[in-house]
């Protein structure tokens, strides 16, 4: 019985990982196409929010998140990958974060994410890696130039400011729990 259950959420789980990974064949391949969608992510961002800016320049640092979530009615799992900015040093930290929560909803999208990083310690915290909680609610719909996206989340354990949209794909859904930003070997 428990793997009729348990068979579905794994397969699930592994279809959702491998829906958000950065192209190239090569990590620096890897590392340049994280890049170029950070820079495409924070140019749309500033066009939506203009003060995004300065606030992202004046933190310690920042994290953009290129991810893909379903959520088929109870539960929703999330894969992204990204990159932590230290603007007190220079470093970019590559990363990846897994995600599960639940609680009702329904969404098959691609999205992105930018959250500054309000303290030095909190920074040095992710850039080695980190559990973390997550509550959110999301109602997107956007397909190439047409809809838009209205998101709201907690990230106060480590920022005040925090930017969440979908690119592509469709959401309505709430939802609380948790997952991994773990480093990503190959890219550091």
């Amino acid at each position: 019985m428990h793997a009729r259950i348990l068979a579905p959420l794994f397969a699930t789980l592994l279809l959702v990982t491998g829906c958000a990974s950065p192209e190239g064949h090569t990590p620096a391949d890897q590392r340049a196409y994280t890049l170029k969608v950070r820079d495409e992510a924070l140019a749309e961002l500033a066009v939506r929010e203009p003060e995004s800016q300065a606030l992202i320049a004046s933190a310690p640092g920042y994290v953009f998140m290129s991810g893909f979530s379903l959520h088929p009615g109870l539960m929703t799992l999330g894969n992204a990958y990204g990159v932590i900015q230290n603007n007190l040093t220079g470093k970019q930290t590559y990363v990846r974060l897994t995600r599960f929560a639940v609680g009702p909803g329904l969404a098959i999208k691609g999205y992105y994410g930018v959250v500054t990083i309000d303290t030095p310690e909190a920074l040095e915290k992710l850039e080695q890696g980190t559990w973390y909680g997550v509550a959110f609610a999301d109602a997107s719909f956007k397909f190439g130039e047409t809809g838009g996206s209205a998101s709201a989340g907690d990230t106060s354990e480590i920022s005040s400011n925090a930017w969440l949209w979908t690119h592509t794909g469709f959401s309505i859904e709430v939802a609380a729990g948790g997952g991994k930003l773990y480093l990503e070997d190959e890219l550091n």
